[in-house]
């Protein structure tokens, strides 16, 4: 009797807890795709799909999948991001038409129907991101591993922030992606930040974003690359230089305005002012 009571107190158990955990179960925001007419439908009414395809269940990172998770829990509404395991049958299928033969996993975006481009950027929240907001655009700056020497500044309170407790000699770069002379320049600008980085420091900063747009107002910049020079955090004058990397380590190794332009630049401006919007801060 005693034990026919504990096989029924089991059972009843797991009658009332089963349903509670099932319930409870977080469901995942990266959506599976069992099959090729899933696949097609969501293409022909998503617009913006990122695609983990897996060799298999188990070949993604686990880390990869939990950095996906949030990506399409922030992109709800805005873009999809969708897996395929193509060991399955019906993923076998999908993989075939795709032409996608992975070795562990690949990532590939899927714009408007049409297949777009693998991705091939940082796997962080961020650069996730950053890309599904332009699946088309260059990846960001700060995503080079050539300007790892470079200060990317993100907004005004990290501006403030740097010109305040850097003590070296500065040069801030205000530029927009863009710009023809920016991208010229860019890698140029990187080399020299990798051979000055013991003496002075080469920051960037895109004032094309809106969130910056005070900033680009209060230093008075109207043209891309606009370069200013710092010391101890104050304001200085405009660079004088040229725009390749020899120039730049020249220029800055000895730092002078330039020629009959001694007054030009923001002369006015306290870069340490707080005059962020609230949006900022």
């Amino acid at each position: 009797m005693k034990a026919l009571w504990i096989s029924q107190a089991s059972v009843l158990f797991t009658l009332i807890c089963l349903p509670q955990a099932q319930v409870f179960a977080k469901k995942s925001n990266i959506e599976d795709v069992a099959n090729k007419k899933d696949f097609e439908k969501i293409l022909r009414t998503r617009t913006n799909v990122l695609t983990l395809f897996k060799k298999s269940a188990k070949d993604a990172p686990a880390t990869l999948v939990k950095t996906l998770e949030a990506v399409a829990d922030q992109q709800k509404g805005s873009a999809l991001v969708i897996q395929i395991d193509c060991s399955t049958a019906d993923g076998k299928k999908i993989c075939k038409k795709e032409k996608t033969d992975p070795a562990a996993y690949i990532l590939k975006h899927y714009l408007k129907g049409q297949f777009n481009r693998d991705y091939d950027r940082a796997e962080t929240v961020k650069s996730f991101l950053t890309f599904l907001k332009d699946p088309t655009g260059e990846a960001p700056w700060e995503e080079d591993t050539t300007s790892k020497d470079v200060l990317h500044v993100e907004d005004g309170p990290q501006l403030r922030k740097f010109l305040q407790e850097e003590k070296r000699p500065s040069l801030v770069m205000f530029y927009a992606p863009w710009c023809g002379h920016c991208k010229m320049m860019k890698p140029e600008y990187s080399g020299a930040a990798t051979e000055l980085k013991k003496e002075a420091v080469l920051a960037a900063m895109d004032v094309n974003k809106p969130h910056n747009s005070q900033i680009r107002e209060q230093f008075k910049i109207s043209g891309f690359p606009t370069l200013y020079y710092f010391e101890g955090g104050v304001y200085k004058y405009p660079y004088g230089g040229g725009r390749t990397k020899k120039d730049i380590i020249q220029w800055m190794r000895n730092p002078t305005p330039p020629a009959g332009d001694a007054q030009s630049g923001p002369m006015d401006v306290d870069p340490l002012e707080e005059s962020a919007t609230k949006e900022e801060l």
